[in-house]
C-alpha cells in the first residue's frame, strides 16, 4: 500500500492540505445537515405533525407555494391520468407555506410514504446559508379514489442557518406532477402460476469468509425460453440453491420439470441462456456458475438435457456473472462471450473505477459441437468486474458488435472488424458511461431505424456528495494513507479516456442509468436526462418492450439493493468512510453485512416503468400500471407467456419471492409477432433484423440472445400496432447470407414464422391443447 504521509508537516502543502480537509468536512457536513433535516421535515408530514413542519419555516420567510394543491390536467391515456403542479410567484409567510402542506395532507385518506431528499446542493460555501434542488415523492391514496397515485417534483430550498439548526428561509417550484392509474394494467400471477418460491442464497457465500461479502445479495437471474417447441414460452431461474426449469402448461401455470429435465443440482448460478448452438432446432442452455466451472447442457429434444460441458471445449471459468450467444463470424453457428466478475474471496473493487475482474472469455463456435476460446485474436478480453453483455450490430455493416458492462467503472464497445477481431472503440463513440453498470439494453427506442444502448447504474440519493471538495479530499487521503500505488493508475486511466474532468466522471458515476442514442456516425449521444430516462435507485436489469402496443417501446427496471430494517439508509456513511479512510477501504469491512448489520442501502425501493412518450422521452408510471414491486428486485424476462398479443414480465429477486407480471394493458391495441428460422444464418436468428411499417411509421427489432442482467427475453420479434390492421411493408434481413426478405401487406393480430430464403409467411396458432396446427398465410 505504501506508508502514510505526513503531507501537514511539510511547509508548501500544510496550508493547502488543511484547506482541502476543512472544504471537504464543510461541504460534507452541509449535505449531511439537509439530509437529516428533509427526513425529519418527510416524516413530520407523514405523521400529521404540522406544528413540527412550520418549525421547518424560519419565521422571516418570504418564498412561494409548491404548486401541491393546484393541479392542472395535462394528459391521460389507458385509465392514466396526468396532472402538472402550478405555483404562482406570490410571496407567501411561513405559516401559509405549512398550511399548504397541511392542506396537501388532508386531501388523502391514506398516505404509504413521504419522501425528501438532497438532489443537488447548489450554494453551501456561506456557512450561514445553504442552497439545493430537493426531489419529493409521495404514495397515496386521496379521497374519493379507489387507488394510490403518485406525486413527484423537484424544488428549489434555501436555508438560513440558526442556532437551533438549519430553518427554511426559500422555497420555490421547479417542476412537479401527480399521476394516477384507474385500471387494472397489469397483475401479479406469480403465486396462482405457481413460481413464487423464494430466491436462496449461495452457501459458498455464506460458509467461507469473503473480502467482497456484498456480492451476496447481487445474483437474480430469470429467462425465458420455449425450450421444448410447444409454442408456449416457459421458465428457467437461477438460484444459489436449486436452480429450477418450469414448463409452461398453457393454461396460466407452470411445472416444475427440473429433475425430469436432468438440471438438478445447478447451485451458484447468476444466469441460464438457452441458445441452439448446434442448430438442431432445439434450445441448449449455458449455466453460469459461481465458485465452481460454468456448465453446457445439450437439449436431446425429449425434454431432458446431457451435460455436455468437457466434451464442448468450454473452458473451466468460474465467477461469471453474464453471457450472450452470437455469431460474430456469420458462419452460421452462434459463438458464446462470458462475462466475469472478480473471485469475492480474493479481493474487493479496488475503487469507484476497478480494473480487477476475471477475464471475460470468447469462444468460438467450430460448428461440430466444440468451441475454442478466441478471447485473445479476438481482442475482447475485458477485465473489469462484468454484469452484463449484449450483441448487436450498432453500426449495420452485417456483423454483431459487442458491448460489455461493467460494475465500478467504465463499458466497452468492441467494434466488429468483420475478420474474427474487434476494435474497442468505446471513447471515440461517447459509450462510456461510467457507473456502476448493471444491465446492457440494445433497442431503437425512437423507432429511427438505428439501435441505442441502455445502460442502468446506481442513482444515489446523495450524488450530490460528488463535487470538487470529496474529489479534491479524496485524493489527499490516498496520498496520505498509502493507497495512492494501487489508485493513481486507475486515476491516470480515466483521465487518458476523459481528460482531467474528474469531478464530471465521478457526477457520472453516481448520476444513474445512462441511455445512448445511436447518432448513425458510429458515435452516441447520452440522451437520459432530455429523455427522462433516469428514475431513482439502485438498478439491475432492465428490458425495452412494448407493453402497450402502442408502437413504442417502453422500458421496465428493476430496483433495490439491501433490504434491512425500514427508514435506515447506510450510503452516506459508506461513501464518506470511502473518502476519507481509503485505506480501511481496502480491507473490505465497508463491505461486509457484519459491519453494517440491520441497516438498509438503497433498500424497500420500487421498480419502475418508463412509458415511451413517442417523442422520444418517457414518464414513469409504475404506480399506476401496478409494476411499482417492492421486491428487491434484480432481473426481468419479457414474454408472450399465453400467446394472447400482449407482453407479460417475469422477475426474479434476490433474497425474496419472484413474480409474474400479467399484462392487460397491451390488449387493448393491435400487434404482430414474428418468428425466425435461420438456414444459412444460425437456426434462432441471432443477429436478423426486422423492420415494418405501419401506418407509414418505421419499427425495428434484432434478435438479440442474454441481454439485460443475468436474464434473456423472447426470441419472438413482438409489435405492437396501435389501431392499424395492415403491416404495409415487413423486412428481414439476415446476417450470415445477408439475404433480405420483403413482405407486403401483412394483416395484424397473428403470429407468423418466416424461414430464411423461403419468401412465404407460416401462420402459427399455439392453442392450449397438444398439437400446433401451421396454416399458410396468403400475402
Amino acid at each position: 500500500m505504501g506508508r502514510i504521509l505526513s503531507l501537514e508537516n511539510i511547509p508548501i502543502l500544510g496550508p493547502i492540505v488543511k484547506r482541502i480537509d476543512q472544504e471537504g468536512e464543510s461541504f460534507f457536513e452541509a449535505g449531511r445537515t439537509l439530509v437529516e433535516f428533509l427526513r425529519r421535515m418527510a416524516r413530520s408530514i407523514r405523521a400529521n405533525n404540522f406544528d413540527e413542519v412550520r418549525c421547518c419555516y424560519d419565521p422571516a420567510f418570504q418564498g412561494r407555494r409548491l404548486g401541491l394543491t393546484e393541479c392542472v390536467r395535462d394528459s391521460e391515456w389507458d385509465g392514466i391520468s396526468r396532472m402538472v403542479f402550478r405555483a404562482d410567484e406570490t410571496l407567501i409567510t411561513a405559516q401559509l407555506a405549512a398550511d399548504e402542506w397541511r392542506a396537501w395532507f388532508a386531501d388523502f385518506q391514506e398516505i404509504e410514504t413521504v419522501e425528501l431528499h438532497v438532489h443537488r446542493l447548489e450554494e453551501w460555501r456561506t456557512p450561514d446559508r445553504f442552497t439545493a434542488v430537493v426531489r419529493f415523492e409521495a404514495i397515496g391514496t386521496r379521497q374519493g379514489e379507489l387507488v394510490a397515485g403518485i406525486d413527484r417534483a423537484h424544488f428549489r430550498m434555501a436555508w438560513r442557518i440558526t442556532q437551533d439548526g438549519p430553518r427554511l428561509y426559500e422555497q420555490s417550484l421547479v417542476e412537479g406532477d401527480r399521476i394516477i392509474g384507474r385500471d387494472m394494467l397489469f397483475q401479479d400471477i406469480s403465486a396462482q402460476s405457481g413460481i413464487d418460491f423464494k430466491n436462496e442464497y449461495y452457501p459458498g457465500f455464506l460458509n467461507q469468509p469473503l473480502k467482497f461479502a456484498m456480492l451476496l445479495y447481487g445474483p437474480g437471474g430469470i429467462t425465458t425460453v420455449d425450450y421444448d417447441n410447444d409454442g408456449f414460452y416457459d421458465l428457467f431461474i437461477p438460484d444459489g440453491v436449486s436452480s429450477r426449469l418450469f414448463r409452461n402448461r398453457r393454461d396460466g401455470t407452470f411445472e416444475d420439470v427440473t429433475e425430469a429435465a436432468g438440471l438438478s443440482g445447478l447451485d451458484g448460478a447468476s444466469c441460464g441462456i438457452f441458445a441452439d448452438y448446434d442448430n438442431d432446432g432445439f434450445k441448449d442452455l449455458f449455466v453460469s456458475r459461481t465458485f465452481r466451472p460454468n456448465q453446457l447442457f445439450h437439449n436431446n429434444g425429449d425434454g431432458t438435457f446431457r451435460d455436455v460441458t468437457r466434451e464442448s471445449g468450454i473452458g473451466e471459468d468460474s465467477c461469471t456473472t453474464a453471457a450472450g450467444w452470437g455469431d460474430y463470424d456469420n458462419d452460421g453457428y452462434l459463438d458464446l462471450y462470458v462475462g466475469r466478475y472478480l473471485d469475492p474471496r480474493k479481493c474487493i473493487p479496488t475503487t469507484f473505477y476497478a480494473r480487477n475482474g476475471e477475464p471475460n472469455q470468447l469462444y468460438h463456435n467450430n460448428g461440430d459441437g466444440t468451441f475454442t476460446n478466441v478471447t485473445k485474436r479476438a481482442g475482447v478480453g475485458e477485465t473489469g468486474l462484468c454484469l452484463a453483455v449484449v450483441w448487436g450490430d450498432f453500426n449495420d455493416d452485417g456483423y454483431s458488435d459487442l458491448y460489455v458492462v461493467n460494475d465500478f467503472g467504465r463499458k466497452t464497445l468492441y467494434r466488429n472488424n468483420g475478420n474474427g477481431t474487434f476494435t474497442d472503440i468505446t471513447s471515440k463513440s461517447n459509450t462510456l458511461a461510467y457507473g456502476a453498470g448493471m444491465n446492457a439494453s440494445f433497442a431503437d427506442y425512437d423507432n429511427d431505424g438505428r439501435f441505442d444502448y441502455y445502460v442502468t447504474h446506481i442513482r444515489s440519493e446523495f450524488a450530490w456528495f460528488a463535487e470538487s471538495p470529496t474529489i479534491k479530499r479524496y485524493m489527499l487521503s490516498c496520498l496520505r494513507q498509502g493507497t495512492w500505488m494501487t489508485d493513481m493508475p486507475l486515476f491516470w486511466e480515466i483521465v487518458r479516456q476523459s481528460g482531467v474532468d474528474l469531478v464530471s466522471v465521478f457526477q457520472q458515476m453516481s448520476s444513474g442509468n445512462t441511455l445512448l442514442r445511436n447518432k448513425g456516425d458510429e458515435t452516441f449521444e447520452n440522451t437520459t436526462e432530455k429523455a427522462n430516462a433516469n428514475p431513482p435507485g439502485w438498478f439491475w436489469g432492465a428490458s425495452f418492450a412494448d407493453f402497450d402496443n402502442d408502437g413504442w417501446q417502453d422500458l421496465y427496471a428493476t430496483n433495490g439493493w439491501v433490504y434491512n430494517k425500514k427508514d435506515t439508509e447506510l450510503e452516506l456513511e459508506f461513501l464518506h468512510n470511502v473518502v476519507t479512510h481509503p485505506k480501511i477501504y481496502k480491507t473490505g469491512i465497508y463491505f461486509d453485512p457484519e459491519h453494517f448489520r440491520t441497516e438498509s442501502w438503497h433498500g424497500w425501493e420500487r421498480n419502475r416503468y418508463l412509458h415511451n412518450n413517442g417523442d422520444g422521452t418517457f414518464i414513469e408510471v409504475g404506480r399506476a400500471t401496478g409494476t411499482d414491486l417492492v421486491l428487491n428486485s434484480r432481473s426481468v424476462a419479457v414474454a408472450d407467456f399465453w400467446n394472447r398479443g400482449v407482453l407479460d414480465m417475469a422477475v426474479a429477486a434476490s433474497g425474496d419471492k419472484h413474480a409474474l407480471l400479467k399484462n392487460f394493458v397491451g390488449t387493448r391495441r393491435n400487434w404482430l409477432q414474428v418468428e425466425l428460422v435461420g438456414r444459412r444464418s444460425n437456426r434462432d436468428a441471432v443477429g436478423a433484423r426486422v423492420t415494418i411499417y405501419a401506418g407509414g411509421k418505421l419499427q425495428a427489432r434484432e434478435v438479440v440472445l442474454g441481454d439485460g442482467y443475468g436474464s434473456q427475453n423472447t426470441l419472438r420479434q413482438h409489435f405492437g400496432l396501435d389501431q392499424h390492421r395492415v403491416i404495409e411493408k415487413l423486412i428481414v434481413r439476415w446476417p450470415a447470407s445477408g439475404t433480405v426478405q420483403t413482405f407486403t401487406n401483412v394483416a395484424a393480430n397473428q403470429i407468423v414464422e418466416i424461414t430464411e430464403g423461403i419468401d412465404a409467411l407460416v401462420r402459427k396458432d399455439y392453442r392450449s391443447v397438444s398439437e400446433v396446427v401451421r396454416v399458410p398465410v396468403t400475402v
